[in-house]
């Protein structure tokens, strides 16, 4: 496997780890659980759903809430969700910045997504639209959802870097499993929706708490061990 500062290119998750979209999700979610006549849920219950797909997302709720009619549930989740796609979700802090770092710095940068493909489209445009994405891979029909590794392997391909070159990086064990069946370097991004001790147990190269510390860690400079990059980001 490749160190950190091999990489000669990046992918990011969305849901997360570019963009802390929760708080829509989780709106919208509740919205039409209320007018399923069925219990609306606590964020940070909603947090943990987050990550496989709005179908794996709704398979779930049923599970949980015995509802009777999936079908009906998603059609209507998913065009709430449409609808109302950013009205509270924002780039995490020092997004931004890493983004602008890395452009500067020649590195070629990619979405790999399990977000519906549109739906990822829009989020970039309307959040992160001075960025120049290299590829944007979000779900679409038929395809396999992460963590398959197709999606991230298209991403490589298409930036024209080999996968061991790739640094991916994702706030869930969706994205590290990906990463990992990819055959690329991962770091997880601890201000998302993962929990630390569940990210630290997959094995990334590297855990950062924010994305200043990604940055910081992706400078021309030998990458300490796993162990002390650790200690450095913060315990797990």
């Amino acid at each position: 496997m490749a160190r950190l500062n091999d990489a000669q290119a990046v992918l990011f998750d969305l849901d997360g780890t570019l963009v802390d979209t929760l708080p829509d999700i989780a709106w919208c979610l509740n919205q039409v659980l209320v007018q399923h006549q069925l219990a609306a849920l606590p964020e940070a219950r909603v947090r943990a759903l987050v990550g496989g797909g709005v179908a794996a997302m709704i398979e779930q709720v049923v599970l949980e809430q015995g509802a009777s009619d999936a079908g009906r549930l998603l059609a209507d989740y998913s065009a709430c969700y449409r609808q109302h796609l950013v009205q509270y979700s924002r780039p995490y802090a020092g997004i931004e910045r890493l983004l602008e770092t890395l452009a500067a710095r020649g590195l070629p940068i990619a979405v790999v997504t399990n977000k519906a493909h549109v739906l990822a489209l829009q989020v970039l445009e309307r959040l992160l639209p001075t960025t120049a994405f290299g590829a944007v891979l979000g779900h679409q029909p038929g395809q396999p959802l992460k963590p398959a590794p197709d999606a991230a392997l298209l991403a490589a391909e298409r930036l024209g870097v080999a996968p061991v070159h790739c640094l991916f990086v994702g706030d869930t064990p969706i994205d590290l499993l990906t990463a990992q069946a990819a055959g690329m370097p991962v770091v997880a991004a601890g201000w998302g929706y993962g929990e630390p001790e569940t990210l630290g147990a997959h094995g990334p190269q590297l855990y950062c708490q924010t994305p200043d510390q990604l940055l910081a860690a992706l400078r021309p400079t030998a990458v300490p061990p796993l162990s002390q990059s650790m200690e450095l980001a913060g315990s797990l």
